[in-house]
């Protein structure tokens, strides 16, 4: 969801909600098969990911809530992931795909489950926040099996503290940096927590988006690109605010993920 300025399209000030935005991501590893669900105020999606011990084999994606009525079959993009080889390096499956061709959130839950892949079977939990503000200082945070591994003190897209990320922002030049200074679970835990940071600029502003007809154009992803953002219809109605109460997040896919 992109909630910034496109044209004429300005959207009012964000509504200060008094909470956070809460992204909860879980992950489950057994022989050659990795399940993993995303959810968030915005977003409910799952997807399958089977490999062969080197390589992946086969990506399936299921959409349980979405703000586009394109965004389930965007997940059929996730095909292009077929034959890449497993790796925790994340950095470098962008590379090989164009993300803009893909559903942003499906596709980022399916390079994470190519990580969990190839660190072999296991289970992996993610809670991501960020905090409501009534000012552009904010902070955000992210806990990985229940112990807080990341802790960012935001002014608008800049990350004040702490380092090696301060002074960068998470707009472009951001997944470079992570690429050359990061790795593995320390690499993966700081784009998650950049996505969540990024959705969570929607808050409060349903209101307005719910007013639109379709998607807008922004080329940001597979659905808002230039040639297809009017058929890709407003689920309006289908934002939710899991603040107190993020037990719930997820709590749909527990059958699934416990195959």
């Amino acid at each position: 969801m992109n909630s910034r300025a496109v044209g004429s399209l300005i959207p009012p000030p964000r509504k200060y909600l008094g909470g956070s935005l809460n992204r909860i991501i879980r992950l489950v590893s057994r022989e050659r098969e990795v399940r993993a669900a995303v959810e968030d105020d915005f977003h409910h999606f799952r997807v399958a990911l089977r490999h062969d011990g080197r390589r992946v084999t086969d990506v399936t994606s299921d959409t349980l809530r979405a703000p586009y009525t394109l965004c389930s079959a965007a997940g059929a993009r996730l095909d292009e992931l077929r034959g890449e080889e497993i790796t925790t390096d994340l950095t470098k499956l962008t590379r090989h795909v164009d993300a803009r061709s893909q559903c942003t959130h499906q596709f980022d839950l399916a390079c994470i489950a190519v990580a969990m892949a190839a660190r072999g079977e296991g289970v992996r939990h993610y809670h991501a926040i960020v905090e409501d503000s009534t000012t552009d200082h904010f902070r955000a945070t992210l806990d990985r099996d229940g112990a807080r591994v990341l802790e960012w003190q935001m002014k608008g897209d800049d990350i004040l503290s702490p380092d090696p990320y301060s002074g960068r922002t998470i707009n472009s030049g951001f997944t470079g940096f992570v690429s050359q200074y990061l790795e593995g679970d320390s690499a993966e835990a700081a784009l998650v927590l950049r996505r969540t940071v990024f959705i969570a600029s929607g808050r409060g502003l349903d209101y307005w988006v719910d007013k639109l007809p379709h998607a807008i154009a922004t080329g940001g992803c597979w659905v808002q690109q230039e040639e297809r953002h009017q058929q890709a219809s407003r689920n309006k109605g289908t934002t939710r605010d899991f603040t107190g109460l993020t037990d719930r997040l997820t709590a749909e896919d527990d059958n699934w993920l416990g195959w």
